[in-house]
Protein backbone atom coordinates (compact mmCIF):
# COMPACT_ATOMS: atom_id res chain seq x y z
CA UNK A 1 0.00 0.00 0.00
CA UNK A 2 1.69 3.68 -1.04
CA UNK A 3 -0.24 6.71 0.55
CA UNK A 4 -0.82 10.03 -1.06
CA UNK A 5 2.10 12.01 -1.25
CA UNK A 6 0.16 15.60 -1.82
CA UNK A 7 -0.46 16.34 1.64
CA UNK A 8 3.29 16.65 2.98
CA UNK A 9 3.71 18.66 -0.33
CA UNK A 10 1.59 20.72 0.65
CA UNK A 11 2.49 20.88 4.35
CA UNK A 12 5.80 21.57 3.17
CA UNK A 13 5.33 24.91 0.71
CA UNK A 14 2.60 26.26 3.44
CA UNK A 15 5.43 26.02 6.24
CA UNK A 16 8.04 27.42 3.46
CA UNK A 17 5.53 30.44 2.50
CA UNK A 18 4.98 31.34 6.37
CA UNK A 19 8.69 30.99 7.11
CA UNK A 20 9.18 33.36 4.11
CA UNK A 21 6.47 36.00 5.44
CA UNK A 22 7.25 35.97 8.43
CA UNK A 23 10.85 36.32 8.14
CA UNK A 24 10.22 39.22 5.02
CA UNK A 25 7.79 40.66 7.18
CA UNK A 26 5.29 40.30 3.71
CA UNK A 27 2.22 39.77 3.90
CA UNK A 28 1.72 38.74 -0.10
CA UNK A 29 3.74 35.42 1.35
CA UNK A 30 1.52 34.94 4.75
CA UNK A 31 -1.56 34.94 2.68
CA UNK A 32 -0.38 32.39 -0.30
CA UNK A 33 0.19 30.09 2.53
CA UNK A 34 -3.75 29.93 3.65
CA UNK A 35 -4.61 27.98 0.59
CA UNK A 36 -2.08 25.51 1.48
CA UNK A 37 -3.03 25.04 4.41
CA UNK A 38 -6.88 24.39 4.06
CA UNK A 39 -5.81 22.11 1.47
CA UNK A 40 -3.55 20.40 3.65
CA UNK A 41 -6.26 20.45 6.41
CA UNK A 42 -9.05 19.25 4.12
CA UNK A 43 -6.43 16.38 3.10
CA UNK A 44 -5.59 15.45 6.64
CA UNK A 45 -9.54 15.23 7.37
CA UNK A 46 -10.05 13.47 4.12
CA UNK A 47 -7.23 10.85 4.95
CA UNK A 48 -9.38 10.20 8.50
CA UNK A 49 -12.44 9.55 7.34
CA UNK A 50 -10.83 7.05 4.23
CA UNK A 51 -12.63 3.57 4.42
CA UNK A 52 -9.59 0.93 3.44
CA UNK A 53 -10.44 -2.13 2.13
CA UNK A 54 -8.75 -4.94 2.47
CA UNK A 55 -8.06 -6.55 -0.83
CA UNK A 56 -6.90 -9.92 -2.85
CA UNK A 57 -6.77 -10.16 -6.19
CA UNK A 58 -6.35 -13.76 -8.36
CA UNK A 59 -5.62 -13.88 -12.24
CA UNK A 60 -6.10 -17.20 -14.46
CA UNK A 61 -5.23 -17.71 -17.86
CA UNK A 62 -7.30 -19.91 -20.53
CA UNK A 63 -3.66 -21.54 -21.06
CA UNK A 64 -0.26 -21.12 -19.92
CA UNK A 65 1.00 -22.61 -23.25
CA UNK A 66 -0.39 -20.86 -26.94
CA UNK A 67 0.47 -21.06 -30.48
CA UNK A 68 1.71 -17.30 -32.04
CA UNK A 69 -1.23 -15.95 -33.55
CA UNK A 70 -3.79 -17.47 -30.89
CA UNK A 71 -5.69 -15.47 -28.37
CA UNK A 72 -4.60 -15.90 -24.44
CA UNK A 73 -8.30 -15.31 -22.73
CA UNK A 74 -6.93 -13.48 -19.14
CA UNK A 75 -10.22 -13.47 -15.88
CA UNK A 76 -8.70 -11.10 -13.24
CA UNK A 77 -11.03 -10.73 -9.89
CA UNK A 78 -10.35 -8.71 -6.99
CA UNK A 79 -12.08 -9.18 -3.87
CA UNK A 80 -12.50 -7.08 -1.00
CA UNK A 81 -12.51 -8.58 2.65
CA UNK A 82 -12.38 -5.15 4.42
CA UNK A 83 -14.58 -1.53 4.84
CA UNK A 84 -16.40 -0.69 1.55
CA UNK A 85 -15.11 2.43 -0.77
CA UNK A 86 -17.08 4.98 -2.68
CA UNK A 87 -14.69 4.63 -5.80
CA UNK A 88 -11.82 2.27 -6.42
CA UNK A 89 -9.84 1.76 -9.74
CA UNK A 90 -8.08 -1.55 -10.85
CA UNK A 91 -5.35 -2.00 -13.66
CA UNK A 92 -4.06 -4.98 -14.59
CA UNK A 93 -0.24 -5.08 -16.04
CA UNK A 94 0.03 -5.97 -19.52
CA UNK A 95 3.40 -7.71 -20.67
CA UNK A 96 5.28 -5.93 -23.41
CA UNK A 97 4.98 -7.08 -26.68
CA UNK A 98 1.01 -8.30 -26.04
CA UNK A 99 -1.78 -6.40 -26.33
CA UNK A 100 -5.41 -6.60 -25.57
CA UNK A 101 -7.89 -7.03 -28.32
CA UNK A 102 -11.23 -7.55 -26.52
CA UNK A 103 -12.47 -6.04 -23.39
CA UNK A 104 -10.61 -4.28 -20.97
CA UNK A 105 -7.69 -4.59 -18.39
CA UNK A 106 -9.23 -2.39 -15.71
CA UNK A 107 -12.39 -1.16 -13.65
CA UNK A 108 -13.14 2.26 -11.88
CA UNK A 109 -15.91 2.12 -9.80
CA UNK A 110 -17.59 1.54 -6.01
CA UNK A 111 -16.10 -1.83 -3.95
CA UNK A 112 -18.70 -2.97 -1.41
CA UNK A 113 -17.56 -4.88 1.61
CA UNK A 114 -17.69 -8.44 0.64
CA UNK A 115 -18.12 -7.76 -2.58
CA UNK A 116 -15.76 -8.75 -5.68
CA UNK A 117 -14.99 -7.74 -9.35
CA UNK A 118 -13.56 -9.56 -11.98
CA UNK A 119 -11.89 -8.05 -15.37
CA UNK A 120 -12.20 -10.03 -18.30
CA UNK A 121 -10.27 -9.58 -21.66
CA UNK A 122 -8.15 -10.99 -24.31
CA UNK A 123 -4.64 -10.70 -25.04
CA UNK A 124 -2.52 -11.23 -28.42
CA UNK A 125 0.77 -11.86 -28.04
CA UNK A 126 3.93 -12.53 -30.12
CA UNK A 127 7.07 -15.34 -29.19
CA UNK A 128 8.28 -15.45 -26.35
CA UNK A 129 7.69 -16.26 -22.77
CA UNK A 130 5.46 -13.84 -21.08
CA UNK A 131 4.82 -12.39 -17.37
CA UNK A 132 2.49 -10.81 -16.06
CA UNK A 133 3.40 -9.90 -11.91
CA UNK A 134 1.46 -7.26 -10.79
CA UNK A 135 -1.73 -5.78 -9.85
CA UNK A 136 -2.34 -1.99 -9.14
CA UNK A 137 -5.22 -0.29 -7.34
CA UNK A 138 -6.32 2.70 -6.11
CA UNK A 139 -8.83 3.73 -3.59
CA UNK A 140 -10.71 7.09 -3.26
CA UNK A 141 -11.71 8.91 -0.43
CA UNK A 142 -15.96 10.04 -0.55
CA UNK A 143 -14.44 13.50 -1.80
CA UNK A 144 -11.47 12.44 -3.54
CA UNK A 145 -9.04 14.62 -2.10
CA UNK A 146 -7.30 11.39 -0.11
CA UNK A 147 -6.04 8.74 -2.16
CA UNK A 148 -4.14 5.51 -1.16
CA UNK A 149 -2.14 3.30 -3.82
CA UNK A 150 -2.29 -0.82 -3.42
CA UNK A 151 -0.21 -3.34 -5.41
CA UNK A 152 -0.35 -6.89 -5.66
CA UNK A 153 1.76 -9.77 -6.92
CA UNK A 154 0.04 -12.79 -8.59
CA UNK A 155 2.63 -13.75 -11.28
CA UNK A 156 1.48 -15.75 -14.03
CA UNK A 157 3.02 -16.82 -17.10
CA UNK A 158 2.26 -17.97 -20.34
CA UNK A 159 4.58 -19.40 -23.71
CA UNK A 160 3.70 -18.08 -26.73
CA UNK A 161 5.28 -21.06 -29.35
CA UNK A 162 6.28 -20.04 -33.08
CA UNK A 163 3.81 -20.91 -35.57
CA UNK A 164 4.48 -24.31 -37.32
CA UNK A 165 3.92 -24.73 -40.42
CA UNK A 166 3.01 -28.07 -42.43
CA UNK A 167 6.19 -28.63 -44.71
CA UNK A 168 5.92 -31.01 -47.70
CA UNK A 169 8.27 -34.06 -47.99
CA UNK A 170 12.19 -33.98 -48.04
CA UNK A 171 13.81 -36.52 -48.90
CA UNK A 172 16.97 -36.94 -47.13
CA UNK A 173 19.66 -39.11 -47.04
CA UNK A 174 22.39 -39.26 -44.43
CA UNK A 175 25.14 -41.50 -44.02
CA UNK A 176 24.27 -43.00 -40.86
CA UNK A 177 20.94 -44.63 -39.45
CA UNK A 178 19.94 -46.41 -36.57
CA UNK A 179 18.38 -49.83 -36.04
CA UNK A 180 14.76 -48.97 -35.59
CA UNK A 181 12.62 -48.62 -38.55
CA UNK A 182 11.98 -44.96 -39.66
CA UNK A 183 11.47 -42.74 -42.87
CA UNK A 184 15.35 -42.77 -44.11
CA UNK A 185 16.81 -45.14 -46.77
CA UNK A 186 19.46 -47.24 -45.31
CA UNK A 187 21.76 -48.27 -48.51
CA UNK A 188 20.52 -51.56 -46.92
CA UNK A 189 18.96 -54.53 -48.43
CA UNK A 190 15.94 -55.40 -45.98
CA UNK A 191 12.17 -54.79 -45.21
CA UNK A 192 10.98 -51.60 -47.37
CA UNK A 193 9.33 -50.62 -50.34
CA UNK A 194 11.64 -49.43 -52.35
CA UNK A 195 13.49 -51.83 -54.91
CA UNK A 196 17.15 -52.04 -53.68
CA UNK A 197 18.62 -54.66 -56.62
CA UNK A 198 18.13 -58.50 -57.40
CA UNK A 199 20.11 -61.88 -56.46
CA UNK A 200 20.42 -64.95 -56.72
CA UNK A 201 17.23 -67.09 -55.29
CA UNK A 202 18.39 -69.74 -52.37
CA UNK A 203 16.45 -71.78 -50.42
CA UNK A 204 14.47 -70.06 -47.92
CA UNK A 205 13.76 -66.96 -49.65
CA UNK A 206 9.94 -65.58 -50.04
CA UNK A 207 8.60 -66.97 -53.38
CA UNK A 208 6.30 -63.46 -53.61
CA UNK A 209 9.26 -61.94 -54.08
CA UNK A 210 10.48 -63.76 -56.74
CA UNK A 211 11.48 -61.33 -60.06
CA UNK A 212 10.03 -63.55 -62.83
CA UNK A 213 11.38 -60.86 -65.78
CA UNK A 214 14.38 -62.27 -64.39
CA UNK A 215 13.75 -65.51 -64.57
CA UNK A 216 12.32 -64.73 -68.33
CA UNK A 217 15.40 -63.55 -69.43
CA UNK A 218 17.83 -65.53 -67.89
CA UNK A 219 15.83 -69.05 -67.08
CA UNK A 220 17.48 -68.75 -63.39
CA UNK A 221 15.43 -67.76 -60.06
CA UNK A 222 15.84 -64.10 -58.73
CA UNK A 223 14.30 -62.38 -55.79
CA UNK A 224 14.03 -58.90 -55.41
CA UNK A 225 15.23 -57.09 -52.31
CA UNK A 226 14.01 -53.88 -50.91
CA UNK A 227 16.06 -51.32 -49.17
CA UNK A 228 15.71 -50.42 -45.44
CA UNK A 229 13.84 -47.41 -43.68
CA UNK A 230 15.59 -46.61 -40.81
CA UNK A 231 15.58 -43.85 -38.44
CA UNK A 232 18.50 -41.35 -38.58
CA UNK A 233 19.59 -37.95 -36.36
CA UNK A 234 18.25 -34.29 -37.96
CA UNK A 235 19.91 -31.75 -35.63
CA UNK A 236 18.37 -28.17 -36.59
CA UNK A 237 20.67 -25.17 -35.78
CA UNK A 238 18.97 -22.05 -35.22
CA UNK A 239 21.48 -18.81 -35.93
CA UNK A 240 20.33 -16.51 -33.34
CA UNK A 241 23.53 -13.66 -34.32
CA UNK A 242 22.25 -10.29 -34.29
CA UNK A 243 24.86 -9.62 -36.51
CA UNK A 244 23.31 -11.50 -39.63
CA UNK A 245 20.02 -10.56 -39.07
CA UNK A 246 18.48 -7.54 -41.01
CA UNK A 247 15.81 -5.45 -39.27
CA UNK A 248 13.47 -2.71 -41.31
CA UNK A 249 10.76 -1.41 -39.83
CA UNK A 250 8.22 -3.66 -37.93
CA UNK A 251 10.06 -6.71 -39.85
CA UNK A 252 12.74 -8.43 -39.65
CA UNK A 253 14.87 -12.40 -40.88
CA UNK A 254 14.77 -13.12 -36.88
CA UNK A 255 11.55 -14.40 -36.52
CA UNK A 256 10.28 -16.34 -40.10
CA UNK A 257 13.65 -17.93 -39.33
CA UNK A 258 12.16 -18.91 -35.86
CA UNK A 259 9.01 -20.39 -37.64
CA UNK A 260 11.31 -22.35 -39.93
CA UNK A 261 12.92 -23.76 -37.34
CA UNK A 262 9.81 -24.65 -35.40
CA UNK A 263 8.61 -26.64 -39.23
CA UNK A 264 11.42 -28.17 -39.60
CA UNK A 265 11.78 -29.63 -36.06
CA UNK A 266 8.20 -30.66 -36.15
CA UNK A 267 8.27 -32.05 -39.85
CA UNK A 268 11.05 -34.28 -38.43
CA UNK A 269 10.03 -35.21 -35.39
CA UNK A 270 6.57 -36.24 -36.76
CA UNK A 271 7.91 -38.53 -39.99
CA UNK A 272 9.58 -40.34 -37.04
CA UNK A 273 13.36 -39.41 -36.22
CA UNK A 274 15.19 -38.62 -33.47
CA UNK A 275 15.58 -34.61 -33.77
CA UNK A 276 18.61 -32.47 -32.06
CA UNK A 277 18.31 -28.78 -31.58
CA UNK A 278 21.25 -25.86 -31.57
CA UNK A 279 20.48 -22.35 -31.01
CA UNK A 280 23.89 -20.84 -31.92
CA UNK A 281 24.67 -17.16 -30.80
CA UNK A 282 24.86 -16.17 -27.63
CA UNK A 283 25.53 -19.34 -26.22
CA UNK A 284 25.27 -23.18 -26.70
CA UNK A 285 21.91 -23.92 -26.46
CA UNK A 286 21.87 -27.58 -26.83
CA UNK A 287 19.32 -30.35 -26.89
CA UNK A 288 19.82 -33.77 -27.52
CA UNK A 289 18.58 -35.95 -29.83
CA UNK A 290 15.05 -37.76 -29.25
CA UNK A 291 12.21 -38.31 -30.50
CA UNK A 292 8.40 -37.83 -29.34
CA UNK A 293 6.02 -35.03 -29.17
CA UNK A 294 7.01 -34.17 -25.53
CA UNK A 295 10.27 -33.81 -26.83
CA UNK A 296 9.31 -31.51 -29.59
CA UNK A 297 7.63 -29.50 -26.72
CA UNK A 298 10.86 -29.13 -25.31
CA UNK A 299 11.85 -27.73 -28.42
CA UNK A 300 9.31 -25.72 -29.27
CA UNK A 301 9.41 -24.00 -25.24
CA UNK A 302 13.45 -23.28 -26.69
CA UNK A 303 12.44 -21.86 -29.49
CA UNK A 304 9.52 -19.30 -27.53
CA UNK A 305 12.46 -17.90 -25.71
CA UNK A 306 15.27 -17.13 -28.26
CA UNK A 307 16.55 -14.03 -28.97
CA UNK A 308 18.93 -12.22 -31.07
CA UNK A 309 22.10 -12.34 -29.57
CA UNK A 310 25.73 -11.07 -29.25
CA UNK A 311 28.76 -12.72 -28.60
CA UNK A 312 32.37 -12.66 -29.05
CA UNK A 313 32.72 -16.15 -28.70
CA UNK A 314 30.65 -16.94 -31.46
CA UNK A 315 30.55 -14.16 -34.01
CA UNK A 316 31.50 -16.98 -36.77
CA UNK A 317 30.02 -19.64 -37.22
CA UNK A 318 33.65 -21.45 -37.73
CA UNK A 319 32.97 -22.00 -33.69
CA UNK A 320 30.40 -24.68 -34.34
CA UNK A 321 30.62 -27.62 -31.74
CA UNK A 322 30.99 -30.15 -34.37
CA UNK A 323 32.20 -32.40 -31.19
CA UNK A 324 28.72 -32.68 -30.06
CA UNK A 325 26.77 -33.04 -33.04
CA UNK A 326 26.41 -37.15 -33.64
CA UNK A 327 28.50 -38.43 -36.57
CA UNK A 328 27.22 -38.88 -40.15
CA UNK A 329 23.63 -37.48 -39.01
CA UNK A 330 21.33 -35.03 -41.21
CA UNK A 331 22.18 -31.14 -40.36
CA UNK A 332 19.85 -28.74 -41.34
CA UNK A 333 21.17 -25.13 -40.69
CA UNK A 334 18.45 -22.00 -40.80
CA UNK A 335 20.18 -18.86 -41.22
CA UNK A 336 20.64 -15.67 -43.38
CA UNK A 337 24.65 -16.68 -44.13
CA UNK A 338 25.51 -12.87 -44.31
CA UNK A 339 29.17 -13.63 -44.56
CA UNK A 340 31.06 -16.11 -47.45
CA UNK A 341 32.71 -17.32 -44.12
CA UNK A 342 29.43 -18.90 -42.77
CA UNK A 343 29.22 -20.61 -46.34
CA UNK A 344 32.16 -22.46 -46.20
CA UNK A 345 31.14 -23.60 -42.78
CA UNK A 346 28.66 -25.62 -43.89
CA UNK A 347 30.96 -27.12 -46.58
CA UNK A 348 33.42 -28.14 -44.32
CA UNK A 349 30.71 -30.43 -42.58
CA UNK A 350 29.73 -32.14 -45.34
CA UNK A 351 33.81 -32.88 -45.32
CA UNK A 352 33.47 -34.31 -41.92
CA UNK A 353 30.87 -36.61 -43.20
CA UNK A 354 27.54 -35.18 -42.34
CA UNK A 355 24.44 -34.56 -44.66
CA UNK A 356 24.14 -30.74 -44.74
CA UNK A 357 20.70 -28.93 -45.73
CA UNK A 358 21.05 -25.27 -45.61
CA UNK A 359 17.85 -23.09 -45.50
CA UNK A 360 18.82 -19.63 -46.18
CA UNK A 361 16.46 -16.96 -45.32
CA UNK A 362 16.76 -14.05 -48.23
CA UNK A 363 16.76 -10.51 -46.94
CA UNK A 364 17.48 -8.85 -50.04
CA UNK A 365 13.70 -7.97 -50.10
CA UNK A 366 13.81 -6.11 -46.76
CA UNK A 367 17.20 -4.07 -47.47
CA UNK A 368 15.77 -2.91 -50.98
CA UNK A 369 13.04 -0.91 -48.78
CA UNK A 370 15.86 0.92 -46.68
CA UNK A 371 18.06 2.34 -50.03
CA UNK A 372 17.20 5.05 -51.92
CA UNK A 373 15.23 4.49 -55.42
CA UNK A 374 18.61 4.97 -57.78
CA UNK A 375 20.52 2.96 -60.09
CA UNK A 376 22.98 2.82 -57.35
CA UNK A 377 20.37 0.65 -55.50
CA UNK A 378 19.72 -1.33 -58.68
CA UNK A 379 23.60 -2.34 -58.93
CA UNK A 380 24.33 -2.78 -55.25
CA UNK A 381 21.48 -5.83 -55.24
CA UNK A 382 22.50 -6.79 -58.36
CA UNK A 383 26.20 -7.52 -57.07
CA UNK A 384 25.17 -9.21 -54.15
CA UNK A 385 22.48 -11.30 -56.02
CA UNK A 386 25.44 -12.63 -57.83
CA UNK A 387 27.53 -12.84 -54.67
CA UNK A 388 24.82 -15.16 -53.30
CA UNK A 389 24.66 -17.47 -56.61
CA UNK A 390 28.49 -17.77 -56.28
CA UNK A 391 27.96 -19.17 -53.03
CA UNK A 392 25.13 -21.75 -53.53
CA UNK A 393 27.20 -22.77 -56.71
CA UNK A 394 29.68 -23.59 -54.59
CA UNK A 395 28.34 -25.14 -51.60
CA UNK A 396 25.94 -26.96 -54.00
CA UNK A 397 29.29 -28.04 -55.94
CA UNK A 398 30.72 -29.51 -52.44
CA UNK A 399 27.67 -31.49 -52.07
CA UNK A 400 25.74 -28.87 -49.65
CA UNK A 401 22.16 -28.81 -50.42
CA UNK A 402 20.91 -24.88 -50.69
CA UNK A 403 17.36 -23.63 -50.29
CA UNK A 404 16.78 -20.12 -51.34
CA UNK A 405 13.77 -18.91 -48.96
CA UNK A 406 12.47 -15.44 -49.29
CA UNK A 407 11.10 -14.56 -45.65
CA UNK A 408 8.05 -13.16 -46.86
CA UNK A 409 6.68 -16.52 -48.38
CA UNK A 410 6.12 -19.14 -46.84
CA UNK A 411 9.12 -22.25 -46.32
CA UNK A 412 6.84 -25.35 -47.73
CA UNK A 413 6.76 -23.07 -51.15
CA UNK A 414 10.42 -22.63 -51.10
CA UNK A 415 10.72 -26.22 -50.47
CA UNK A 416 8.44 -27.28 -53.17
CA UNK A 417 10.89 -24.86 -55.33
CA UNK A 418 13.91 -26.75 -54.46
CA UNK A 419 12.30 -30.06 -55.44
CA UNK A 420 13.69 -32.01 -52.61
CA UNK A 421 11.04 -34.31 -52.74
CA UNK A 422 12.71 -35.77 -55.94
CA UNK A 423 14.92 -38.62 -56.07
CA UNK A 424 16.93 -37.29 -58.69
CA UNK A 425 17.79 -34.47 -56.05
CA UNK A 426 17.85 -36.23 -52.79
CA UNK A 427 19.95 -34.84 -50.73
CA UNK A 428 23.32 -36.52 -49.95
Amino acid sequence: MHADRRYPTAVLLAAAFLAAGLYGRSSSLLLLSVPLLVYAASHLLSHALLRRPLLDATRSLSSGRIVEGDALDVTLSVTNRGQAVACAAVLDEVPGGATVVDGEASFCGPLESGGAITIEYRLLAGRGLHEQASVRAWVWARFGLSLEEYRFDCPTFVSVLPLIEKLPRMAIRPRKTHAFVGPVRARAAGPGVELFGSRAYAPGDDVRRLNWRAFARHGRLFVNEYEQERMTDVIVILDVRASVHVREGGESTFEPCCRAAASLAAHFVREGNRVGFLMYGRFLDWIQPAGGRFHLEKILASLAKARPARSDAFQDLAQLPIQMLPSGSQIVIVSPLSRTEDAMVAAKLRARGYSVLVIYADSLELERESLPDDPARALALRIRRLEMQIDFQVMESLGVHVVPWNVRQSLGSAIRAARLDQAERRIH
